[in-house]
């Protein structure tokens, strides 16, 4: 299907419209509602920094923010720090009203010493805000609803509107057609950066599809040491800062920071802190020799404003399977040579629009812009294909996502027997690692599932008490499940650092020991999505544990490749455990 650039300007104008209308809906709410009964605004107050994090107190009458939630913090005048004094004022009255203000994300949440208040801990706070609270103990802060892209959007639009660039015209005006394509495997590379940057003397443009572990973030690192060592200008870019910030801390960067030669726009205080060497930067402008990192959102209004010969002799595009089609317009524009970095088999990117609506309308290529340049297979594609994160049990699982390609190059000497914790509970790990499945009686409908959460909990409880600080994920894939997970295991707990209870589109590029993937007994086309299921079940080093319903695989739901991976579990490697009224873990095999 060949789109023409009125239609991805329509679908643009359609996303704008969309995000537009949700936030607007926000900002037209009642303010005290939004506290009291949605529990989707906070009000807090500031303690102090503490190692580059924002500590607030919450009182605990109302709701605490989510764990892993994105917030607009802001501080407003003295009569409006008392939510009594809002009287009828609406989100966006307190937002017209605010004096200073950051984007913020909760990280973690504990008892306050306090027994009515309870305490959160926020990264992400840019520098400008942590100067002006910082000496301001007792500030009361609010948090809300995080602004949408907006920005973003409308600057892709200008990107698709432009159609004098040829390099955009090669991108955007293809007739996007499917082709089964088989990726040219990178098996048997000694130096795959070498090799990269020897296939784009050749082309201007490469993929590199990156399966789970296979060391994305390394080969950039080595890529951007060896071009920055040449003299030439290097721009990275990715949707989140995480990701950016993931890419320094590789040892192939350490000498490029150490003499002052990378730079990141919007700094935050957390970042500053953790690596001291890092310098920011307002303007996304080259230097040769030296190595610039910005997100999507901000390198997109520099595309938009780019008409003649591409600023920058190299952009690579990190987490690339979260890109719009525009946005790879974009990367055109600034880069006379491109690599796109992502993985086709994790998650799209997220848009306002309705699934309904993007298959009604055809809009599917352009939402998913790194799955429909590779399936028309029109530029090289490579594949990684040796996981340094997944044993080679849980290789051999992933594989099937990757047309049987992986293979497992992770450490032999990691401990996956836990013999401290009591046998009901050791025996649910398996001794090659990867993944179980434990079946149990859920009730349909219910995303709060009790069953499941008891079972995650005491999981979460045993493996806490082992000789060494594993890190644990608990994941699902909706919002209301994630709560009461955070609500049932935190209570049962308390807070671990090394402790995340989230939703899978929120952890795409985690890497941690055990991971439990709690599967409520409803909605299986959303949990059980080829692309969601590979990222949720490819986060560990150890162990992943599926917890769902006995009648799980009779679901019509369920994706063939997904199917396929659970009937092979079933067979290996699962348990039952009925409910019983003190949820003793005592199972047979199934």
């Amino acid at each position: 299907m060949i789109y023409g650039r009125q239609e991805h300007f329509q679908f643009l104008e359609e996303e704008l419209r969309a995000q537009t209308e949700a936030y607007k809906q926000k900002l037209d709410t009642s303010a005290v509602f939004l506290l009291q009964d949605r529990e989707e605004i906070f009000v807090a107050q500031f303690l102090k920094f503490q190692d580059g994090e924002m500590i607030l107190k919450f009182s605990n009458k109302r709701g605490l923010p989510r764990q892993g939630e994105y917030l607009y913090g802001f501080t407003v005048q003295k009569e409006l720090r008392d939510y009594r004094n809002w009287e009828n004022k609406t989100f966006g009255d307190l937002v017209k009203a605010k004096t200073n203000y950051s984007e913020i994300v909760c990280i973690w949440q504990a008892p306050s010493n306090e027994k009515d208040f309870s305490i959160a801990g926020f990264r992400g706070v840019e520098l400008e805000f942590s100067t002006h609270i910082q000496d301001a103990e007792g500030m009361i802060l609010i948090l809300g609803p995080n602004k949408p892209p907006f920005e973003y959007i409308a600057n892709l639009q200008k990107i698709v509107q432009n159609e004098s660039n040829e390099s955009v015209n090669r991108i955007l005006d293809q007739d996007f057609s499917f082709s089964d394509w088989t990726p040219s495997l990178l098996d048997n590379k000694k130096d795959i950066s070498y090799f990269v940057l020897t296939q784009l003397a050749l082309q201007d443009t490469l993929i590199i599809q990156g399966p789970p572990g296979t060391g994305k973030t390394y080969l950039i690192a080595e890529i951007c040491e060896k071009l920055c060592q040449q003299g030439k200008t290097v721009l990275v870019t990715a949707l989140t800062n995480r990701a950016l910030i993931e890419i320094v801390e590789k040892p192939a960067l350490q000498s490029l920071l150490e003499e002052h030669r990378i730079f990141k726009t919007k700094l935050s205080v957390d970042e500053a802190r953790a690596i001291k060497d890092l310098l920011q930067t307002k303007d996304v402008s080259p230097q040769p020799g030296n190595l610039i990192l910005s997100t999507f959102y901000i390198i997109s209004g520099q595309a938009a404003q780019t008409f003649n010969e591409p600023p920058f002799d190299y952009v690579i595009v990190d987490e690339a399977s979260q890109a719009l089609l525009g946005m790879f317009g974009g990367a055109k524009l600034l880069g006379k040579k491109n690599i796109w970095i992502g993985d086709t088999k994790q998650l799209p990117p997220v848009v306002a629009l309705s699934d309904d609506k993007v298959n009604r309308k055809n809009y599917g290529a352009l939402v998913d812009g790194l799955k429909a340049l590779s399936d028309n297979a029109s530029m090289p594609i490579f594949q990684l294909t040796e996981t340094h994160r997944l044993t080679e049990r849980a290789a051999s699982y992933t594989s099937l996502f990757y047309k049987g390609s992986l293979n497992s190059r992770a450490k032999k000497d990691i401990r996956l027997s836990f013999s401290e914790t009591a046998f009901d509970i050791r025996k649910y790990f398996n001794p090659q690692g990867g993944p179980t499945l434990i079946k149990t009686d859920l009730k349909v409908g219910d995303f709060k599932p009790k069953q499941a959460m008891k079972l995650a909990t005491e999981l979460v409880m045993h493996l806490l008490t082992t000789n060494e600080k594993l890190h644990i994920s608990v994941l699902t894939y909706f919002i209301e499940t994630t709560k009461a997970l955070q609500k049932s295991i935190f209570q049962t707990v308390g807070y671990h650092k090394n402790l995340l209870i989230e939703t899978v589109s929120r952890v795409q590029g985690l890497t941690t020991d055990v991971t439990i993937f709690v599967v409520p007994n409803s909605s299986y086309h959303r949990s059980l999505e080829n692309r969601l299921f590979n990222v949720a079940t490819s986060r560990s080093k150890r162990h992943t544990i599926i917890i769902a319903d006995k009648n799980v695989l009779t679901r019509s739901q369920v994706d063939s490749e997904v199917k396929q991976y659970l009937q092979k579990l079933d067979n290996e490697f699962s348990f039952y455990i009925p409910v019983e009224p003190e949820l003793k873990m005592l199972s047979d095999k199934s």
